[in-house]
C-alpha cells in the first residue's frame, strides 16, 4: 500500500534511506528538507510489516523566476531486500499521479534516464547546477518547459550534496 508518510513513520523512513543509499547524505537531506518546510509530499510503500519504500518530492525554483510550479524528485528509495521487485516503480507512478493533482507543471530528477525514461522523463537542456545528461525533467503540463531560458534551482538543502 502507497501513503503519505507520517512523522511516526519517520525514523523508520530514515533507515530505510540509509539502507538503500549506505549513507547518511541522503536521510539527512529528507530531515534538512523537512526541517526548511521544502517538501512537497513524502510517500511510502508499506507491506504488513514493514516500510519498504519511500519517496520524497521537494520544491524546486527557477532563475529568472517563472510562474510554472515544479518539483524535485529525490530520493527514491527500496529497502536492499525489496529491490527489483517494482516497489520503486509505483512508488515513481503514485509520486507523478500525486504530482498532477497538485497542479504542479513539471518534476526534474537526476537519475539514469534508462530507468526514469520509462515514466517519461526526458534529458533536459535546461540550465542547472548538476548539468549532466542524468538531469532529467517530466512535463505534467503539457510543452511549459517549451521556449523557458530560466536555470532549474534545487531546494537548498541540497547544496550539502
Amino acid at each position: 500500500m502507497i501513503r503519505e508518510s507520517q512523522e511516526s513513520d519517520l525514523e523508520e523512513v530514515f533507515n530505510l534511506i540509509y539502507s538503500a543509499f549506505g549513507n547518511k547524505a541522503e536521510s539527512d537531506l529528507v530531515k534538512q528538507l523537512m526541517l526548511d518546510k521544502d517538501l512537497f509530499f513524502s510517500l511510502v510503500y508499506e507491506s504488513p510489516d514493514a516500510i519498504l519504500g519511500n519517496v520524497v518530492v521537494s520544491k524546486m525554483a527557477m532563475k529568472p523566476v517563472t510562474n510554472l510550479l515544479i518539483g524535485g524528485v529525490a530520493p527514491l528509495s527500496v529497502l536492499p531486500k525489496s529491490q527489483s521487485a517494482g516497489i520503486g516503480a509505483q512508488l515513481m507512478r503514485a509520486a507523478i499521479t500525486k504530482s498532477r493533482g497538485m497542479k504542479l507543471d513539471a518534476l526534474f530528477l537526476l537519475g539514469d534516464p534508462n530507468y526514469y525514461g520509462r515514466f517519461n522523463f526526458k534529458v533536459s537542456n535546461l540550465a542547472n547546477d548538476y548539468s549532466s545528461e542524468y538531469f532529467q525533467a517530466l512535463e505534467l503540463t503539457k510543452d511549459c518547459l517549451v521556449d523557458v531560458k530560466s536555470k532549474v534551482i534545487y531546494a537548498n538543502a541540497f547544496a550539502s550534496l
